[in-house]
């Protein structure tokens, strides 16, 4: 299994053979948790154990046996999660706080800012394959930055293309609004 941990921003991959229970991406001040059963529940937990929101399962590719990634970024004082799953072509993230008796969900703006893909000149159009929208990591309590990427494939020559740009949002629980949108950029891999 591979684990990346850098401040309070976890991303899990798994190894479909070595999957057990597991408990990852601890919040800053060590309340909380993400767990993963190994029936591939995922819940934010206490880390007592107790089940604070139930995420759903963890998604397979029934035809590569592929699992979804999952992401969960807190903030510094540990009352805001961003959960994030992302496969080859999708991905989407929620985002909670809490409370000080359990978390809330806090939807993010219904209209988030897309990237636009640049094909290559004299090309005649890149055929869209799929979008995501992943966190990367709170600035403040309140303030998340998130990745909303667009993936498509070259009409004329099969070229794959990912566009992204980086956003960030501004949450008061329970409202939401776009505070800064980046630049797009656009990779090209052949």
């Amino acid at each position: 299994m591979f684990l990346f941990i850098a401040s309070a921003f976890c991303v899990t991959h798994f190894c479909p053979s070595l999957i057990a229970e597991e408990i990852r991406c601890k919040s800053p001040d060590g309340k909380f948790a993400l767990r993963i059963g190994d029936d591939l529940k995922i819940d934010l937990i206490e880390t007592s154990g107790k089940i604070l929101v139930d995420l759903g399962k963890l998604y397979v590719d029934p035809d590569t046996s592929r699992r979804e990634e999952t992401i969960l970024v807190w903030s510094a004082d540990s009352k805001w999660a961003a959960y994030g799953t992302r496969g080859q072509v999708s991905g989407g993230t929620t985002v909670y706080f809490w409370n000080g008796v359990g978390f809330e969900e806090v939807r993010l703006p219904a209209n988030l800012p897309e990237p636009k893909i640049k094909p290559r000149k004299g090309t005649s159009g890149v055929k869209l394959k799929g979008y995501a929208v992943e966190p990367l990591r709170w600035l403040r309590p309140g303030e998340l930055e998130l990745s909303s990427e667009l993936m498509g494939i070259n009409r004329d020559d099969g070229n794959d293309y990912t566009a992204k740009i980086v956003i960030t949002v501004e949450l008061t629980a329970p409202h939401a609004s776009v505070k800064k949108v980046g630049k797009t950029e656009t990779k090209v891999s052949e």
